[in-house]
């Protein structure tokens, strides 16, 4: 992060942002001209400090329920290993290496309960003998906040997206045809690609194209898009902390929920059925700042949390927000 100027960092934010600004509009917010900030972006993508930039579906607008798994093994050799990934890259959506008390977090949609039932058993009659327990939880709603700590804010100032379906909203999906699909597909992970490169590869015009993804947007199924980082690259390690709660009331549980979307080192807050009763993801410059943002969490809600745990997140196999629908 220190070989980065301040320039870069608004840069980085403002593509955190949308990353389908373009390069015209960054500059105008940053101070630079449109040539300078196509270099940079580009020495960004370079220097590894952006793998790709992501489109941020929401799966569940679309039919799809969200089974998120924890899996702790044993017996288990690296082959192996490789071996279960290589195994779930072909059925999961998000497959993460984590160190604490599991092992590998992965997500996976399905259309039912059936479908994910028929999935994880065919995963335990192979590979039974590595698997110590597993913990299986159903993702309601997730949080997708913006990354401020880019700008050394102490407060978020960005609005966050939320997956899943508001409280106030009704949970019928959307359809989507191939033609949707195939724009999908096309800005999953490169969402900075042009409008007339759509086109190109989806077969289909550019009016067609415009026409659709401000569908899919006004829709809510397009959710934002967003550079994929390298947070190690960036100087962050990536956490996962679990709060158990007690003592809850409505007004309480919006009170840390309001604290966590506001908090500037905060990614993603999840709601699940099943699992913890906050699950909330931080990128911080150390173990010291994370130990500093749970005694600070702990401080303003200590009369709540019965426990807490984390884990931190150390390799991502991969990440995919689009099921397999056509």
């Amino acid at each position: 992060m220190n070989e980065l100027t301040l320039k870069d960092r608004k840069i980085l934010y403002e593509l955190d942002l949308n990353s389908r600004q373009s390069d015209s509009e960054i500059a105008k917010k940053v101070g630079l001209s449109r040539e300078a900030v196509r270099y940079r972006i580009n020495k960004l993508v370079e220097e590894g400090y952006i793998n790709y930039f992501m489109t941020i579906l929401n799966s569940m607008k679309l039919g799809y329920a969200w089974y998120r798994t924890f899996f702790k093994f044993q017996n288990l050799t690296i082959a192996k290993e490789e071996e279960i990934i290589n195994w779930l890259k072909e059925k999961a959506s998000w497959i993460t290496k984590v160190e604490g008390i599991w092992d590998l977090n992965t997500a996976i949609f399905c259309k039912s309960v059936y479908e994910y039932r028929d999935l994880i058993n065919q995963f335990i009659l192979t590979y039974g003998d590595f698997i110590e327990k597993y913990e299986v939880a159903i993702v309601t709603r997730m949080w997708h906040y913006h990354r401020d700590y880019l700008l050394g804010k102490k407060q978020k100032i960005s609005k966050y997206d939320l997956m899943g379906f508001d409280e106030k909203t009704n949970y019928d999906a959307e359809k989507i045809d191939m033609i949707d699909y195939r724009i999908l597909a096309a800005l999953l992970k490169n969402a900075r690609m042009k409008t007339i490169d759509i086109a190109r590869k989806t077969k289909t015009t550019e009016i067609v194209v415009r026409y659709r993804m401000k569908k899919l947007i006004e829709k809510g199924i397009i959710l934002g898009f967003r550079p994929f980082l390298d947070i190690n690259r960036l100087g962050y390690i990536y956490f996962k902390v679990h709060f158990s709660l007690h003592n809850l009331t409505h007004e309480k549980k919006k009170q840390i929920f309001s604290f966590i979307h506001q908090h500037p080192n905060s990614v993603h807050t999840t709601e699940l059925v099943g699992g913890d009763d906050l699950e909330t993801e931080f990128q911080v410059k150390n173990n010291e700042e994370l130990y500093s943002d749970i005694k600070e969490i702990r401080t303003k809600f200590g009369e709540i949390i019965k426990d807490y745990h984390f884990m931190q997140y150390t390799k991502e196999y991969k990440f995919s927000y689009l099921p397999e629908i056509y």
